[in-house]
């Protein structure tokens, strides 16, 4: 595999909420290969013992499983978690196999070709050493990958997973608000992986992430004090209940504007015992009270509940910044005179070029983490020559004060998760990052964009990476007193490295609170959460991704796809352009499915015309 150097990271969220915070440029791949090593080379040498060449009488599955444990165990850390290569996931079969049909075009990575081994790069590296960097694989390990891949790349299944209809899904939300008292009831929604828990290609690790990733979503947007991970109402733990006052979501048109962006709502129209459950659902609510959607999808919920504008809606985050900070007890300009504020200057920030500045103040919740952003290294977006801004009334350090072109915020919710907030130069909240100064090479949007709360929560992974001030010890300021000043506010790396440090480990603590449970992680292994990928960005990926037979099938409630295939020509589905479902490997994209050219969308419509449901728009 081609190496990249680790101090690029930060350069692909740089804009996403506190990205300038954690510039990693002093920290090199090197340092984080021996890390991964160290924490994993006594499992590899356990696991290389037991493996042999009994890997021949393996099923297909079996050879699965045996496979992606050893890429799990020596692999995933940086190719997974880390992305030390851009995208690079060993985890994800689409990532692997890339496009290999002929003149598919496109500039996709093809690390594997299901069958041939020798054709594969990530055979050739793995066979040659060169990966993993520090510990190579055994070659009992080694032979295991080639079969593995000269068997066509087989994958992780769980064919022994029970089908779970809609009228199993209706009837356990039926159950759980019937023991809810009465006045309790208008608080409680639900949120349903059952059509992932269907799709048998999704592996049960990806079902815990997708558990993570809700239970982290819910809390990342909270203003409770207290971490309240969704409760499981069935025991296949599909589908979860949250009660809106746990996350101070129950004024109205907070939930209300969920609603309005959901493109799945229907009202039963398969049987008549699922239309009488419905009914009795909207009884058990009353009819003032029930929105007409039973439940909605949680990989639907993380995906877009976490941008814009239901971030902003949902987390509270206020249109000024200084708003935001009246809210948390900061005062920046009274913190810069009186020289408690702690400052670090950012020399570059991998491809953005750009100086960028740290500022981190107490607050009422503990952590805030300021940044300011420039559009030009030149001039007064110099950090050497201008290092004590911003510029403000009665700043008696106006000569040497930088101009700003935006900042980013990171703060800390009352229940220990962190918020995220982008602004421009004057303070005026913003969705996304400008793309001609930084953008995400990992697409986590959809898109090269930097965009508040999904990309910032993606960055910010563990919490606070590494950053190195170069201030302190570089400035070019000439001036007795705002040299003075610098070395006041621009203190020892030590000192810096004490805050992002406590900064991080409180962080990880309270994540740690939100979704071990659901990566069913022991109790005593907290290490083990540095092993899993960000849970959120990780859905989103999924989510995004171009449905096939399988998926849509799933989620239009049909166990036998080939059911639906036989419906695809048969009427309406082709005029919808659901045509390429029908046909082998054929696919349709995750943006048109969701799309609403009238009040309804695709699904909607589709769903209508299989006379599964009617469409509930909001």
């Amino acid at each position: 595999m081609k190496s990249t150097s680790y101090s690029l990271l930060p350069s692909r969220t740089l804009y996403a909420v506190g990205a300038a915070l954690v510039i990693v440029a002093s920290v090199s791949a090197t340092t984080h290969a021996k890390e991964s090593d160290a924490s994993s080379s006594e499992s590899r040498d356990t696991e290389s013992v037991q493996r042999d060449d009994s890997s021949d009488s393996l099923d297909p599955s079996e050879l699965a499983n045996a496979a992606l444990d050893i890429l799990r165990q020596n692999c995933h850390r940086c190719h997974g978690v880390e992305f030390k290569i851009d995208k690079m996931n060993v985890l994800d079969r689409d990532t692997l196999v890339g496009d290999v049909r002929p003149n598919a075009g496109g500039d996709r990575e093809v690390y594997v070709v299901p069958g041939d081994a020798d054709a594969s790069l990530l055979w050739n590296v793995i066979n040659d050493d060169h990966m993993p960097p520090k510990k190579p694989l055994g070659d009992n390990d080694k032979q295991l990958i080639r079969k593995w891949i000269d068997a066509g790349v087989p994958w992780e299944t769980n064919l022994s997973r029970e089908f779970i209809d809609d009228v199993d899904v209706l009837t356990q939300i039926a159950r759980h608000l019937f023991d809810i008292r009465k006045e309790e009831r208008k608080f409680q929604r639900y949120l349903t992986i059952t059509h992932i828990h269907n799709n048998r290609s999704v592996t049960d690790r990806d079902l815990r992430i997708y558990r993570a990733a809700l239970s982290k979503a819910v809390n990342s947007m909270s203003d409770q004090a207290t971490i309240k991970p969704p409760t499981p109402i069935d025991d296949e733990k599909t589908i979860y209940n949250i009660d809106l006052r746990h996350y101070g979501w129950q004024e109205f048109g907070t939930w209300e504007a969920v609603l309005e962006k959901y493109p799945f709502g229907l009202k039963p129209q398969s049987s008549i015992e699922a239309l009488e459950i419905y009914e009795k659902i909207e009884e058990l609510y009353g009819s003032a009270n029930f929105d007409g959607i039973t439940s909605i999808r949680a990989d639907w919920f993380v995906a877009n509940a976490t941008r814009p504008p239901l971030y902003h809606t949902l987390t509270g985050i206020p249109e000024q910044l200084s708003t935001l900070l009246d809210r948390v007890g900061v005062d920046i300009e009274k913190n810069f005179r009186l020289n408690t504020s702690r400052r670090a200057g950012l020399f570059e920030s991998g491809v953005s070029g750009q100086n960028r500045l740290i500022e981190y103040h107490s607050s009422t919740n503990g952590t805030f983490w300021i940044s300011y952003d420039f559009d030009r290294n030149a001039g007064r977006g110099n950090l050497a020559r201008f290092p004590l801004g911003p510029k403000f009334e009665n700043n008696e350090f106006e000569a040497e004060a930088f101009e700003h072109a935006g900042g980013e915020i990171i703060f800390n919710l009352p229940n220990g998760l962190h918020a995220y907030m982008l602004v421009d130069g004057k303070g005026n909240r913003i969705d996304e990052g400008p793309v001609n100064i930084v953008w995400d090479s990992l697409n986590i949007s959809g898109s090269p964009l930097i965009v508040n709360g999904l990309s910032c929560i993606s960055c910010h992974k563990h919490g606070m990476l590494d950053f190195t001030d170069f201030v302190r010890e570089g400035t070019a300021v000439q001036n007795p007193q705002a040299r003075r000043k610098v070395q006041e506010l621009f203190p020892e790396q030590s000192e810096l490295d004490q805050a992002r440090e406590s900064t991080k480990q409180n962080y990880l603590q309270h994540l740690w609170r939100a979704v071990a449970g659901e990566l069913e992680l022991s109790r005593g292994d907290r290490d083990a959460l540095l092993d899993y990928e960000e849970p959120i960005s990780r859905v989103t990926q999924l989510y995004a991704k171009n449905l096939n037979l399988d998926a849509a099938a799933c989620e239009l409630g049909f166990e036998d796809k080939d059911l639906l295939r036989n419906q695809v020509f048969s009427g309406r589905l082709v005029e919808l352009g659901l045509g390429p479902l029908a046909l082998e490997g054929g696919t349709i994209k995750r943006a048109f499915w969701d799309s609403a050219e009238t009040s309804s969308s695709v699904f909607q419509e589709a769903a209508s015309s299989l006379r599964i449901g009617t469409p509930i728009s909001n």
